[in-house]
């Protein structure tokens, strides 16, 4: 038997990673073939020692990031497709398929209310065809800058883009080095390495056209060009600006009006890609309650293996709070919130409380976020605080079986009800962090509220008064801190790779995602 789990975001590492990759390394124990897919090289030893898994069965298969109507082509060479991409819509063509979902996202959540009322009043009229004419930013992107009247995007030197399958276009943008002296070169090459064009990039945005053939599968252009450091508190390493991005040609009216306003098929009440799933999988009670809201499809929970097995509490407990996540701006989804952590910290450090105690903040960081990361330093600076982005596993391990409390603010100074997809919807790191013997002081939210029982296993604030508040009350009491600390220890075991492998045999049962079709 060949099953597939899709996650376009296996680079990233991430909770979401492991919680995919269990999956992967359960199927290959119980002797499926198993085939990782992605369109980002990442080394699997790598990925399995960060993610504390065995993948040494699974196979990793790089494939063009071509678009959702190749991924569904592929997906007909595998008894068992797991898409395990976020916010992804595409619909499978494998005789079984499962969905895990880590939020239900509305794929138009980022658009001004104007915006939607024009989706539901036009997009919903445009002709099927314009839905395989996106252009999308793959990977090697920065988040988009600018003003009003133009914004653009900066490459790393080395960036993706998809192109959705059509007839003869043109592929029309705008080039330049915004605010550089002196010019560059940039060279297009398709998904098989043919260059398709080679341009001169100026300070000035200049426009330059690509033909692109007909396709039916779609293409994968990469973008290599010289890259800079702009400096001036600015760590990033640029390529080129992108911006008026578009297609022409071949696309007819309905095309062109896509085109120019992509945004317009965006349509969050098109649900017609969950009928090519047997199920969906929720990481936690909180994400099914907004799957039965948003999408009107029943879902069962899957929760995210913690490694416990792997997290050995230390008898001696150092005087340190910690707070794992990964490191990224608000506004891009469920922010972490180390910024507002650093200040809180602070200003108890500078009113005397916590004296000799540590804040250690860790989480994976991507290039696009290192001015973040930067904002996240200069608070920091003449704190005892210690950031450690991208640090192994080790260091990740060491931290939660030596520190005494634990911190999360995801969510923090966001609407629940109106962004729901802001909050934490489950908090692996809170669980392994529990399971290495800290006492979790955490924001009371969503999944936080399914792992951490308050009184009892730790703590939940929703006001940074109690969060001060309840943070000096364990820190100064060490009985309470050890009582709590055993029982957070019990209640992570509830989410160990082993409950989580016969949970995942107990669905892949009841939905047959293992029956192979009679040949």
């Amino acid at each position: 038997m060949r099953a597939a789990i899709y996650n376009r975001f296996w680079h990233s590492m991430g909770g979401g990673e492991r919680h995919s990759g269990m999956i992967a390394q359960v199927l290959a124990a119980d002797g499926v073939s198993v085939d990782l897919i992605g369109h980002t090289a990442v080394d699997l030893d790598e990925l399995s020692a960060r993610l504390g898994l065995d993948l040494a069965k699974c196979t990793l298969r790089l494939v063009p990031d071509l678009g959702d109507a190749e991924l569904a082509r592929l997906s007909a060479g595998y008894d068992l497709f797991v898409n395990a991409t976020y916010m992804s819509r595409l619909r499978p063509n494998a005789p079984h398929a499962a969905y895990l979902c880590f939020f239900p996202t509305p794929f138009d959540h980022d658009l001004p209310a104007w915006r939607k009322t024009a989706i539901r009043m036009i997009g919903s009229r445009l002709p099927a065809s314009a839905q395989n004419l996106h252009v999308r930013f793959g990977a090697g992107w920065f988040p988009p800058e600018g003003g009003r009247l133009r914004r653009w995007t900066w490459s790393s030197g080395d960036a993706v883009l998809a192109i959705e399958p059509g007839p003869r276009r043109v592929l029309l943008a705008d080039l330049g080095r915004v605010g550089q002296p002196g010019e560059g070169a940039i060279t297009v090459t398709d998904e098989h390495g043919t260059e398709l064009g080679r341009f001169r990039v100026t300070p000035r945005f200049q426009q330059v056209r690509l033909p692109l053939a007909a396709s039916d599968t779609g293409h994968e252009l990469h973008l290599r060009s010289d890259s800079f450091a702009p400096g001036g508190g600015d760590s990033r390493t640029l390529g080129v600006a992108v911006s008026r991005l578009r297609l022409t040609g071949g696309l007819g009216v309905g095309g062109r009006i896509a085109q120019r306003f992509p945004w317009l098929l965006r349509d969050p009440a098109d649900l017609a890609f969950l009928d090519g799933y047997d199920v969906v999988l929720a990481n936690s009670a909180y994400t099914r309650s907004w799957v039965d809201q948003l999408w009107r499809r029943p879902a069962d929970i899957l929760y995210p293996p913690i490694d416990v097995a792997d997290l050995h509490p230390a008898d001696q407990r150092e005087k340190a709070i910690l707070t794992v996540g990964r490191l990224f701006a608000p506004g891009l989804g469920h922010a972490k919130r180390q910024l507002e952590m650093v200040r809180f910290f602070g200003t108890m450090v500078r009113s005397g409380a916590l004296p000799g105690w540590t804040l250690h903040v860790v989480g994976g960081c991507e290039d696009s976020q290192l001015p973040y990361l930067r904002q996240v330093e200069r608070a920091a600076a003449g704190l005892p605080v210690q950031i450690h982005p991208n640090a192994p596993r080790s260091t990740v391990h060491r931290l939660m079986t030596t520190s005494s409390i634990f911190w999360s603010a995801t969510g923090y100074g966001e609407n629940e009800t109106r962004a729901p997809w802001t909050q934490e919807h489950f908090g692996m790191t809170t669980a392994e962090a529990m399971a290495g013997g800290c006492v979790p002081v955490v924001i009371d939210r969503a999944g936080q509220r399914e792992i951490v029982r308050d009184g009892v296993d730790g703590f939940r604030w929703s006001t940074v008064e109690e969060l001060v508040g309840r943070t000096r009350q364990v820190a100064e009491d060490g009985s309470l801190r050890s009582t709590l600390a055993a029982a957070a220890i019990a209640r992570a075991r509830q989410y160990s790779d082993e409950a989580f492998a016969e949970r995942w045999r107990e669905l892949a049962a009841q939905h047959r995602l293992l029956v192979t079709a009679p040949k």
